[in-house]
């Protein structure tokens, strides 16, 4: 039966690829672009923001959902429709966007065939986790494989510079480039709800419910933050472990203070950010949180653990206050701080808000963002000795 949903599949997607008009272009893969999650975010922000249509990039999905009966097919479909244009000669780039684990075996197939065919490729690395799947999780041989793939690239994508730092570790052979997440940043800081006796604080989490995350450190640092804010609302918004996250605030009597309203996306998101007082990411792993740049691209001061690129993009007391990840005292005396500077420092806090969007809009806007993108991709293609796609 996976055999048959999969040659169906990879039939249906070789036949929309062999379409007339489908001239060579930018291969671009990752996980479908309806899937939640911060790297599915950064590629649905690229296409919005004109690479797709710039660079006459096509998208295949080689993961979807958990489960095997979906896996397959959607692996197959993928390589199926790689390898027909590869063999059309339709491939001039490849841009593939990988995590650990299984996302990053999923993409070295894709690398091992663009090798094979003499095509560049990109390899865009987004997991806060790399780092532990190399040495912890992978023999001689996978470690072996692993720097074949980083190494044969163009363009190892980091992005942050702590990351190409440990990147170059593992693959000390590789290019690496460092190529911050976009986020839409409005011209001028937004105005911020007010912070009073009368308008409690409002905490939120973006991200999927789970231990790595740090969500149940968030749950048990909610004791100490009501009793200085008994009004205070922390909302999780994510897919995940609701049900669990839900019984532990309700053992530790902050269930009232705790909403769950599941993954959100859109305009949910935007009303969300719009009215948070702080964002909270105290991960135990991290690349470039998505959330954390949207939370400074709106001012809103983010506490997070010091993990990952966040140190770099935050600059501690700068643009946001970090916190040793698993530390719950540490995270709760640092949302109290921030919110007594909001009630009683505005000073102090609107010189927060202001670098935090400062940082935003010079480092990780659109606009920054797409001069790189296009800066990468023109010198991939004039590299490879094919310049007519450089705009």
């Amino acid at each position: 039966m996976i055999r048959q949903m999969a040659r169906k599949m990879a039939r249906t997607m070789a036949r929309k690829m062999a379409r007339p008009g489908n001239e060579a272009g930018v291969i671009m893969i990752g996980t479908a672009l309806d899937s939640p999650g911060g790297m599915t975010a950064v590629v649905r922000l690229y296409r919005d923001m004109g690479v797709f249509a710039a660079w006459n990039v096509r998208y295949l999905a080689s993961y979807e959902r958990p489960g095997m009966l979906t896996q397959m097919p959607v692996m197959a479909g993928a390589l199926a429709a790689f390898v027909w244009l590869l063999l059309r000669g339709q491939v001039r780039l490849l841009h593939v966007h990988a995590a650990a684990r299984g996302s990053f075996w999923r993409k070295s197939v894709f690398c091992a065939l663009a090798r094979r065919f003499g095509v560049p490729y990109v390899f865009h690395l987004h997991s806060g986790e790399f780092p532990v799947f190399y040495a912890r999780e992978c023999g001689p041989r996978a470690q072996r494989w692993v720097r074949r793939t980083l190494e044969g690239a163009h363009a190892l994508v980091a992005l942050t510079g702590q990351w190409q730092a440990a990147l170059a570790q593992i693959a000390p052979g590789a290019s690496i480039t460092v190529l911050g997440n976009p986020v839409r940043v409005p011209a001028l800081l937004p105005a911020m709800p007010v912070v009073s006796a009368r308008q409690p604080p409002r905490l939120l989490f973006l991200g999927r419910l789970r231990d790595k995350k740090g969500v149940y450190d968030l749950v048990r640092a909610m004791p100490a933050i009501l009793a200085r804010h008994p009004g205070a609302v922390l909302t999780l918004a994510g897919d995940g472990d609701l049900d669990g996250t839900a019984l532990l605030a309700r053992a530790l009597n902050v269930g009232h203070a705790v909403r769950l309203p599941g993954w959100v996306d859109g305009a949910a998101k935007d009303a969300l950010l719009a009215d948070a007082t702080l964002l909270l990411l105290p991960s135990y792993f991290e690349g470039l949180p998505v959330c954390i740049l949207e939370a400074m691209a709106e001012g809103i001061p983010v506490v997070a653990s010091a993990v990952g690129g966040i140190p770099e993009v935050l600059d501690h007391g700068r643009c946001g206050v970090l916190h040793a990840a698993g530390d719950i005292d540490a995270l709760a005396q640092a949302v109290l701080a921030l919110l007594d500077d909001a009630m009683r420092d505005q000073a102090r806090y609107t010189a927060l808000r202001r670098a935090a969007h400062a940082r935003a809009l010079h480092v990780y806007s659109v606009q920054a963002v797409q001069a790189g993108i296009d800066a990468l991709y023109g010198q991939a293609l004039a590299r490879g000795g094919d310049a007519g796609m450089v705009r």
